[in-house]
């Protein structure tokens, strides 16, 4: 241990290096094309004396990165992983600094993606660079950084579960874990989500003669049934309350809106996008169920509304029981780290969690990392710069904690 603790000293400048040039390689998604973060993932571990690793995808331009660090006795074996794409900058008006240039100011790291989670990529990258350097006494530490993520994983996780690639006894997934302050909470829980559309019809005509002849706005009819879906919609959702998340599922009315044609037309169709964070227990066919109920009742009573549900997307939500040994194994690398441990609650958002847990059957960890969540997705996205190398120390003593249990 005393020898492992120096290689991660010794590596602490190296890897905030490593994930500055991470947030200057452009991986934004959509479009999506993670082939030089990737590459630069493969050569990085391989320059550490990691041989055993390649990257696989569906496409040429979608890659995810897989690798091994063996132990010198079989035993247990371990995923930490994340993802390697991040959303696109939007507004760049609204940053302060070019996303894709890393700066570090009054202990910060700022740049797309430095929280959402290129610093837990570096981190788990030198975190196994260290167990290959000081050798695992037994087990197996497996790497997994996927592409495709923040689209809905199809092309990442969920490809490489449903062909096999996905194989462990625990999983650890380096989502930002904090919400108020970074590493406050440990996530048994990956809400899962429900993604549709609401399409709206109403009479496409002249505008000029909207008032002389029977004419329905779909536009106005849209706007009338979003405001009525946010505030009532939530209350007619059936869902069981869960102790990690009191808040229940968290309901996002209008989350991309469309409609009209151009000036001099009244709005014949107009359609909005929902997005719902879903809670274990809850079900598709149940929420389509409730969806169409609520349509249903507000065009009973207004005979004028069109309202036509479209579902898109359904993403189980997943859990672990506490008693898990890598839950206690990240608990004892928390206090080892960071002198404290952290809460026990569910992950706000969704996560890779569901093919790693319900597809390829390990129980997996939905989110422990550096970063804040309220900064993920947004201008300005920052970390602190501690964070990097305590994230490298806790995954590096979590896996030796797991698979020396484990093993024993």
């Amino acid at each position: 241990m005393k020898e492992l603790l120096e290689v991660l000293d010794s590596y602490e400048d190296e890897v905030l290096e490593f994930t500055k040039e991470l947030i200057a390689t452009d991986s934004a998604n959509p479009p999506g094309d993670e082939r030089e973060v990737a590459q630069m993932v493969v050569d990085r571990l391989r320059d550490l004396g990691i041989d055993e690793v390649r990257a696989v995808g569906p496409e040429e331009e979608r890659p995810s990165v897989l690798a091994e660090v063996e132990g010198a006795q079989s035993g247990a074996s371990l995923i930490l992983s994340g993802h390697i794409d991040t959303k696109p900058a939007g507004d760049l008006t609204a940053w302060d600094t070019d996303p894709w240039d890393p700066v570090v100011s009054e202990g910060r790291l700022y740049g797309l993606g430095s929280g959402d989670m290129k610093a837990a990529v570096a981190a788990m990258t030198y975190a196994a660079a260290s167990l290959k350097k000081v050798g695992l006494p037994a087990g197996t530490l497996k790497l997994v950084f996927t592409a495709d993520e923040e689209a809905g994983s199809v092309k990442g996780s969920k490809w490489l579960a449903e062909r096999g690639l996905l194989e462990a006894d625990a999983a650890i997934i380096g989502e930002p874990s904090g919400v108020n302050q970074e590493w406050e909470a440990l996530h048994l829980v990956s809400r899962g989500a429900a993604l549709f559309k609401v399409v709206v019809r109403g009479t496409q005509m002249h505008s000029s003669i909207t008032d002389r002849l029977p004419a329905i706005n779909a536009s106005v009819k849209m706007a009338q049934l979003m405001s009525r879906m946010d505030k009532e919609l939530k209350g007619c959702l059936t869902y069981p309350e869960h102790p990690l998340s009191p808040l229940g599922p968290t309901v996002n009315v209008g989350v991309m809106v469309q409609g009209g044609v151009f000036y001099g037309i009244c709005p014949g169709l107009g359609e909005f996008a929902c997005d719902i964070r879903t809670l274990p227990g809850m079900t598709q066919e149940a929420m389509e169920k409730d969806l169409q109920n609520f349509l249903d009742v507000a065009m009973s009573e207004d005979p004028e509304l069109n309202a036509e549900l479209v579902f898109e997307t359904w993403v189980g939500a997943t859990e672990i029981s506490p008693e898990e040994p890598v839950v206690g194994a990240l608990l004892a690398a928390s206090q080892e780290v960071l002198g404290s441990t952290p809460r026990l609650e569910a992950f706000p958002g969704a996560t890779d969690a569901p093919h790693f847990q319900v597809t390829a059957g390990i129980p997996t960890v939905a989110a422990f990392g550096p970063g804040l969540l309220p900064l993920a997705h947004s201008p300005n996205e920052y970390l602190e710069i501690a964070s990097v190398a305590k994230s490298m120390r806790i995954y590096a003593l979590a896996t030796t904690h797991f698979l020396g249990t484990e093993s024993g």
